[in-house]
């Protein structure tokens, strides 16, 4: 008998919307737009997981610090007219190509959607409305309303207040930290491994983008509540 699922919840960063777009942004500053922009990602997570154990800040200024930070290892001159530049490229990035055709597949069973981030709300929620993906969730949930980042289990947790339990959630996330830390709160896990990376052990479900969520979902019981 297949497994009862009442929300489908997804990332934000990398799952939904293309970070890897900064590249565009980061070219007039920058001789190496790519691995700065890979360098200004990897700096977000490192400075998020420091603050889950010390003195928490949000993500906004985790996203403004970061930045600083790499920007003299890419011969990056910033002063406020390109940081603001760059921060609003940030926050405008576009959704993958997969995303809005594998939303209004997943939307048709008629199961809630909802978003679960380490961003400030209202900055992922901007976020959305850019992506013009926002109407696809019924809800949205953010790390900074319990002062912590995922993984963190309190994170995660947030979305049992809608009134379900951790197995009947499945949770899609190109981050495979983040699969492994919903699958330790108990939730069903879909990796979407974007950048085609190894890992041992393996997520619960690994699938190439988000075409393939319709398979995925394929195998549930998908339950409207």
């Amino acid at each position: 008998m297949a497994e009862s699922i009442r929300v489908v919840a997804f990332d934000l960063y990398g799952t939904l919307i293309d970070v890897d777009a900064l590249v565009d942004a980061l070219r007039q500053y920058t001789p190496m737009p790519e691995a700065a922009c890979a360098a200004w990602r990897q700096r977000q997570l490192q400075l998020s997981n420091a603050a889950s154990s010390g003195r928490y800040m949000d993500f906004d200024r985790i996203t403004f610090t970061a930045l600083h930070e790499i920007a003299p290892r890419f011969h990056m001159k910033l002063d406020p007219s390109s940081t603001k530049a760059l921060i609003d490229a940030w926050a405008a990035l576009p959704p993958y190509d997969d995303v809005v055709p594998a939303l209004k597949s997943a939307a048709k069973s008629m199961v809630p959607m909802v978003v679960l981030t380490n961003a400030v709300a209202h900055t992922a929620r901007n976020a959305l409305a850019h992506a013009s993906i926002g109407d696809f969730f019924s809800h949205l949930f953010s790390a900074d309303a319990v002062k912590t980042f995922k993984p963190r289990s309190a994170v995660y947790e947030q979305i049992l207040t809608l009134g379900v339990a951790p197995s009947e959630v499945l949770f899609v996330s190109s981050n495979d930290w983040d699969a492994m830390g919903a699958r330790q709160a108990g939730f069903h896990t879909v990796w979407c491994n974007r950048r085609r990376a190894v890992l041992s052990p393996k997520p619960e479900r690994t699938i190439d983008d988000l075409y393939a969520l319709e398979r995925v979902l394929s195998e549930y019981a998908l339950t409207a509540f």
